[in-house]
């Protein structure tokens, strides 16, 4: 227990000081508006997570396993829009009902899941509970259905599978970005995969999700990917997402430049392709190390367009829809002692990819604006070149790493980084942010 208690005693104390000398040097940061924990975590947590998950009851066709996590966040932001300070600022939000956020801000969550297979079938549920802590701050009723999903087997071969699966879920649990994916996917979702002896692992996902069910939108998405191609440690894999509907959002009651700002906020049809290579080097101890790279592009993107006299296009008559991104992983958790760190370099234009769905550093946006329109949600009216905001238009980067105390309990810190990509659209923006979290996982 007293080497226990160091140790957390050191991680906390380093935090601490590590934040104090940021964030005197810095001005005032945040990250995108919190999307689901599950989608944020790296790579190495999501594992050891899958890993605490335990077989507790035992019916007759199928087995029930309960798990889940408890965890303490401790969050500093440092966020400057034109210079000025967006944290802990009643003047920078004048006539906008949103709440001013934090410059630090403590969180406390629970994450219960539940999950029943058979030998064809299958059925996950996860809760999030969710608040803020402080006495007068805090919060003690956010629930959030984070994922509810049931699925079975078409096709049961040795080396051919295909299964489908219906409801909710992360776009991230399933389809691999670092930039995009960041929102819930509720819809249906279909599973291929085949297997070749000496040439490799091959993958189609692919399903249809709702948007909106008063306007009948729906999206589609699908990822092919090429696993240890070859039987080494190559992987490639491409993805295609398309938000967009041809029809148009013609809400009842909207006028002509209200429905335009709408329908651009969907218009997104975005391409992926990543590549990345995993080793296990003796020269480290025979750790993995994940070396990967991807290319993004929005194919609907426009340059300008004019609705009513009104120009809704805010990036100066040029498309704005590249994004990439680098990074390399090493090490995975599983035991007391183990660690992992992850570090990831982002370029993402304003059209890449949409606000809503942008998974990256982001560039704070404690404001909730938008690309097109002055509120992240599509309302507001239009933006200008030099009021356009939202998630995207930035480059920076993270670094997240994850230490493992006993077997159940592991401290991820992370911190990230990023400043205003294109100065020309929308106020120029610098972000910093350090994150420290305790998790016990059952």
């Amino acid at each position: 227990m007293l080497k226990i208690f160091r140790k957390i005693s050191f991680f906390l104390c380093s935090a601490l000081l590590c934040s104090n000398h940021v964030f005197a040097q810095a001005g005032d940061v945040q990250f995108n508006d919190k999307t689901d924990s599950e989608s944020k975590e790296m790579d190495a947590l999501r594992r050891w997570l899958r890993d605490k998950r335990f077989v507790t009851m035992k019916e007759i066709g199928g087995d029930l396993s309960i798990s889940g996590d408890v965890r303490t966040e401790f969050q500093a932001t440092n966020e400057r829009s034109n210079g000025i300070q967006q944290r802990n600022n009643s003047q920078f939000v004048p006539g906008v009902p949103n709440k001013p956020k934090p410059m630090y801000a403590w969180d406390v969550e629970v994450n219960l899941i539940i999950d029943y297979r058979t030998d064809r079938t299958w059925a996950t549920a996860k809760l999030e509970f969710d608040n803020d802590m402080g006495l007068r701050s805090g919060t003690v009723n956010n629930i959030r259905l984070e994922k509810a999903y049931l699925g079975g087997r078409i096709v049961p071969g040795d080396t051919l599978t295909i299964d489908a699966e219906i409801g909710r879920r992360n776009l991230s649990n399933v389809f691999d970005s670092k930039v995009e994916f960041g929102s819930l996917f509720d819809g249906i979702l279909f599973r291929f995969s085949k297997a070749f002896d000496s040439i490799g692992d091959y993958y189609f996902n692919t399903g249809a999700f709702l948007i909106d069910d008063i306007t009948n939108h729906y999206g589609l998405v699908g990822e092919m990917g090429a696993l240890g191609i070859a039987n080494t440690g190559m992987n490639l894999k491409y993805s295609l997402i398309d938000w967009y509907r041809p029809g148009g959002e013609g809400a009842t009651g909207n006028t002509a430049l209200q429905t335009a700002l709408i329908n651009q906020r969907y218009r997104f049809l975005v391409s992926q392709f990543l590549a990345y290579y995993q080793m296990y080097p003796e020269w480290i101890y025979k750790k993995l190390i994940k070396i990967y790279g991807a290319v993004l592009t929005n194919h609907l993107a426009l340059n300008s367009s004019i609705v009513d006299n009104t120009q809704i296009i805010p990036t100066g008559g040029q498309k704005a829809n590249w994004a990439s991104y680098i990074g390399v992983s090493i090490g995975l958790v599983k035991k007391q002692g183990d660690w992992a760190l992850d570090a990831s370099y982002q370029w993402v234009q304003a059209q890449a990819v949409p606000d809503f769905d942008c998974l990256g550093i982001g560039r704070g946006n404690a404001i909730g604006s938008g690309l097109y329109t002055v509120n992240a949600n599509g309302s507001g009216g239009a933006t200008t070149q030099k009021t356009a905001g939202g998630n995207t238009n930035f480059q920076g980067f993270e670094i997240d790493g994850l230490y493992a105390i006993t077997d159940n309990l592991v401290v991820e810190q992370n911190f990230k980084y990023s400043n205003t990509l294109n100065t020309n659209i929308g106020p120029n923006e610098k972000l910093r942010q350090y994150e420290i979290e305790f998790i016990y996982g059952f």
